[in-house]
């Protein structure tokens, strides 16, 4: 009995090994469709990123080719442009008589509103004012370029419904799409235009202020130089503050320029003063009196001399002879003027107007100027300027500085003569 059940048993056992077996194949079976799924699942992944790189790719051909399709456009419908033009400026309240460059300077100063209005009305008018540094779909600017294409489209079709007169435009060119399409492109060309005039228009200030910058140096490094020479002026002529009336801002302004740019007279003028290429040109101030240049010229001469070594009389300056305990001997500094005077026709209209605050004295202005100018506040003082060029030294002044004051005080005189 018990072999019965060991034989039961062991029968058993052998069906739960055959359904194991057969459990173990089926999971088998299953894994490997598993792969298969993932496989396939893999390539499907595959093919849909290549047709959305095909795709891509042609929208990408299809959209190149509307670019370039608008760009040609204009050329296809010329007899367009004339229309669509005018109208652009019109909307501005811009003149078509106006030259064209003038044209496209009065657009760039044609400002946006600030309330954001896309117009504003003038006289019952509506005067428009696009943002021309900004995107061609922003709201201004779409409903500026839609008004441009209405007024194109009214108008032509009010020709065309009238029986005495005769459309402008080719059928082909009466469609509101290629009508919007060509007044955008004319838009953009504006819009590159003005924002190369308002580039210029910076450009051009850039190079004012740096123009202006260099020649206030100039000024400056002359003003530093007349107050070296105070001290040596008022021990040999005995006034007293006379550092109070130097100032930057007082001085003339000391010119470059191309030489091309020299007109016959000043090269004569240049070649008199015995300068060359390269020199520049001194334009004096017209609210300046005579006795105030020339305290300007004597204060130059003394500091030339100084820094030369000389002394009147050409005498040398004992504070430039070398020490007896020095071997080596340095010469004294060759100091030259470099510059020529303008006529004083050319003088500069700049006023008396100092970035230090300066007091203005009475003898430091022109009585011609000052007559004409009686908004300009000045102070009593510094009486002695006005014997002062009669007072100067023999030898305070360079034959060519002689020359300008008498040419200077003759012009003034002629100046009032008739009137100004």
């Amino acid at each position: 009995m018990i072999q019965s059940s060991f034989q039961q048993l062991l029968t058993e056992m052998q069906k739960i090994n055959t359904r194991l077996t057969g459990v173990e194949s089926s999971n088998q079976t299953i894994l490997g469709n598993q792969q298969a799924l993932n496989e396939h699942a893999q390539q499907g992944q595959n093919m849909l990123k290549e047709l959305q790189e095909s795709l891509d790719a042609m929208t990408t051909s299809g959209v190149a080719k509307s670019t370039a399709g608008k760009k040609n456009i204009s050329n296809q419908h010329p007899a367009l442009k004339p229309i669509i033009q005018p109208i652009f400026f019109e909307l501005c309240g811009i003149d078509m008589k106006t030259a064209r460059a003038d044209r496209t300077e009065l657009l760039a100063k044609s400002l946006p509103l600030a309330n954001g209005n896309a117009y504003e009305m003038v006289d019952g008018i509506q005067v428009w004012r696009p943002h021309w540094g900004g995107k061609i779909d922003d709201k201004v600017n779409s409903l500026y370029i839609a008004e441009v294409v209405q007024r194109v489209w009214d108008n032509e079709t009010s020709l065309r419904n009238d029986a005495k007169k005769k459309g402008e435009m080719k059928d082909e060119d009466y469609d509101r799409t290629v009508i919007s399409t060509i007044a955008k492109l004319y838009w953009r060309n504006l819009s590159q235009q003005i924002s190369s005039h308002v580039s210029a228009e910076k450009t051009e200030k850039l190079t004012n202020k740096q123009k202006n910058a260099r020649r206030r140096g100039r000024r400056q490094t002359a003003a530093n130089h007349r107050r070296e020479a105070v001290p040596d002026f008022e021990r040999s002529y005995g006034y007293q503050g006379s550092v109070a009336l130097i100032d930057t801002d007082y001085g003339s302004d000391y010119v470059s320029y191309e030489e091309g740019e020299l007109s016959p007279d000043s090269a004569e003028r240049r070649k008199d003063q015995s300068q060359g290429k390269g020199s520049r040109k001194a334009v004096g101030l017209e609210w300046r009196s005579p006795a105030y240049v020339a305290l300007f010229r004597v204060l130059d001469e003394i500091y030339r001399r100084k820094k030369s070594g000389e002394v009147r009389g050409g005498e040398q300056d004992r504070s430039a002879e070398p020490s007896a305990k020095r071997r080596k001997i340095t010469k004294p500094k060759d100091v030259h003027k470099s510059t020529f005077d303008a006529h004083p026709s050319q003088m500069s209209s700049r006023p008396p107007k100092s970035g230090k605050s300066t007091v203005l004295f009475n003898t430091m202005v022109s009585t011609a100027w000052l007559n004409e100018h009686k908004e300009v506040e000045v102070v009593e003082g510094a009486e002695w300027l006005k014997d002062f060029i009669r007072n100067i030294h023999e030898g305070d002044l360079s034959l060519d500085d002689k020359n300008y004051l008498d040419e200077l005080e003759e012009w003034y005189a002629d100046e009032e003569d008739n009137g100004h």
